[in-house]
This record gives structure tokens, C-alpha cells and sequence, in this order.
């Protein structure tokens, strides 16, 4: 899996939004592709922070291309992981072997919870997705942070799928998670991130030239302009509803960088089963009392 630029940027903001002396765990063995840019932008941002090393980081800088590939777990132990595990389906960079289809805890008895788990560019790859959101349930810690980052728009035959914002927002609210942030960047690290309204929780720059939007926007349709030349003209000057606006978001970071990843950041409150959600556009149509019972959800959740 590739440990992008983007997610070199996330990784050191999520250093500000876990327990001290944190540990990680990754779903996917990790090949670290961290460019000059994002590794200097992780070392301005660090300065000051004595948890980081930042000498280790300029090294990781002197390095080729090349010989940072396998510097993914290095990399987390600079940003003050105190231990790094990551699982997938070979030993790559020394990770665990365990098949993500499967329950980890009733399969192989893995039952060790983590500061921080990470879905970053692996659950597209696994076709049970029950399983994947299960598994990172599992492996998180009460209050630890759980980052999903996966294909959203131009990521053709990359994976099994591809995902959307709902999905996130839909899981959250079956679990009694606390959703920190969710945006959308391009590999490069630009992008645009949304943090719910009356945040609990400060949430630190994530990106490169970062744009903050609404996150009703994010969880809207994104709506295109008609066909016309009327409508087109319409869509750029007349008042936007929330579709119309994360179409424009989208399209204004597609025009140099087209293919964009959605990410998400979660904090786990409580210890309870992983509870499946339902599409809450859905919930209110329930019409079995056992099955509305079941999801306990409501699509009445402020964005």
C-alpha cells in the first residue's frame, strides 16, 4: 500500500489528536512515498513539538525516493509512535500475517487495541468490508483515533471499490463515534477538509494549502450544471445550495489533480460491539420494529 504524501501530512496532525506515548497499527503493509514537500511541510509544522524527531525526519529528506520505501514504520516512530504494527496478507516490512477478510479476534485470537488504526488505502483492496470496519473497531483503543483514506472519484479498477462521505458519517453515527474531520485530497496532499460544527475538539492543519468547508457540503450530492449553457452560466453566478457547492470544491481541485481520496478521522468513545449502520436518508423508513430497533439510528444528525 502507499503511504502517500497526503497521508505523510495526515499522520502528523493525528500525532495532535492522540493519547501521549501513542501506538499504531495499519491495516496493509506500508510503503512509505513521502515527498520533499510534505516531509518539509511535517518538519515546519513540528517545530517546538518535543515528542518528534526531527532529525530523523531530515534524514528520511537526504534519502532517495528508493531508499525510503520501507521507512513507513520508522517514519511513525519520528512522529513519537512508540510502537508500530502494521497487518496484511505477506510479511512485507516485517508485518503481521493475518487475511483482513476475516475476523482477527475470532480467527487468529488478536485481540490488542491500539492509540491509532489505519485504513489507508487497503480497505478497497478486501472484499468483505464488514470485516474491515469490524477489525478497526477491534483494534482501536476507548478513545483512540481510527483514520479511513480510500478512493473516491478517478480511481478506476484500482480497488474493489470506491467510497463516499456518507458511508463515514453513517458509521459514526451507528457507533457512537466522534467524527473529528472529513475532506478530500488529492495524493499530492491539497485538498479540502470539513470538521463538524461545534467541534469538541481542535483539529490541526492537515494539508497543504488547506481549505475548510461545511461539512453539510460533503455530505450533500454533489450536484453538476446542466447541460446548457444557461444552466452552466447559472451553476457560477447564481446562490449555490450545499450539492452545488462541493461539486464546485471538487472540480476546482480536479483541474490540475483528478483523481481525489476521501478521508476520514474518528474517535471511538466507548466499549461496545460494532454496529452495523444504515443509509440515514433510509432510517426514518424503517418499518419493522425489530429491524428499527436493530440500527437505533435517526437521520436527524446535525452536519
Amino acid at each position: 500500500m502507499s503511504f502517500n504524501p497526503l497521508f505523510t501530512l495526515l499522520a502528523r496532525g493525528l500525532v495532535d489528536l492522540v493519547e501521549p506515548s501513542p501506538d499504531v497499527i495499519e491495516l496493509g503493509n506500508q510503503t512509505l512515498n513521502a515527498d520533499q514537500r510534505a516531509l518539509r511541510t511535517v518538519l515546519a509544522r513540528s517545530k517546538g513539538h518535543g515528542g518528534i524527531d526531527q532529525a530523523g525526519i531530515e534524514g528520511l529528506l537526504a534519502k532517495t525516493p528508493e531508499a525510503r520505501r520501507d521507512q513507513a514504520g520508522a517514519y511513525m516512530r519520528m512522529l513519537g509512535f512508540q510502537d508500530y504494527q502494521a497487518i496484511d496478507v505477506n510479511d512485507l516490512y516485517g508485518s503481521l500475517v493475518m487475511d483482513l477478510n476475516k475476523d482477527l479476534a475470532a480467527t487468529y485470537g488478536y485481540h490488542r487495541t491500539f492509540s491509532l488504526c489505519t485504513n489507508n488505502g487497503t480497505g478497497e483492496h478486501v472484499f468483505n468490508q464488514d470485516a474491515i470496519f469490524r477489525n478497526v473497531h477491534a483494534l482501536t483503543k476507548v478513545g483512540g483515533v481510527m483514520i479511513h483514506v480510500m478512493p473516491f472519484i478517478e480511481y478506476v479498477n484500482h480497488g474493489f471499490f470506491s467510497f463516499h462521505p456518507n458511508l463515514y458519517y453513517a458509521v459514526a453515527q451507528a457507533n457512537g463515534y466522534r467524527l473529528l474531520a472529513m475532506g478530500v485530497g488529492a495524493r499530492t496532499g491539497h485538498g479540502f477538509l470539513a470538521v463538524p460544527p461545534q467541534s469538541e475538539e481542535p483539529i490541526p492543519e492537515m494539508l497543504l494549502a488547506e481549505r475548510r468547508v461545511p461539512l453539510r457540503w460533503l455530505l450533500a450530492g454533489a450536484k453538476p450544471p446542466k447541460a446548457t449553457l444557461l444552466d452552466q452560466l447559472g451553476f457560477y453566478f447564481r446562490p449555490q445550495d450545499e450539492g452545488r457547492r462541493f461539486h464546485r470544491e471538487l472540480r476546482r481541485l480536479q483541474r490540475k489533480r483528478p483523481k481525489l481520496l476521501l478521508f476520514t478521522i474518528m474517535r471511538k468513545l466507548e466499549d461496545a460491539p460494532f454496529k452495523t449502520p444504515i443509509q440515514l436518508r433510509y432510517a426514518e423508513d424503517i418499518g419493522d420494529e425489530s429491524l428499527a430497533k436493530e440500527y437505533g439510528t435517526t437521520a436527524g444528525a446535525d452536519a
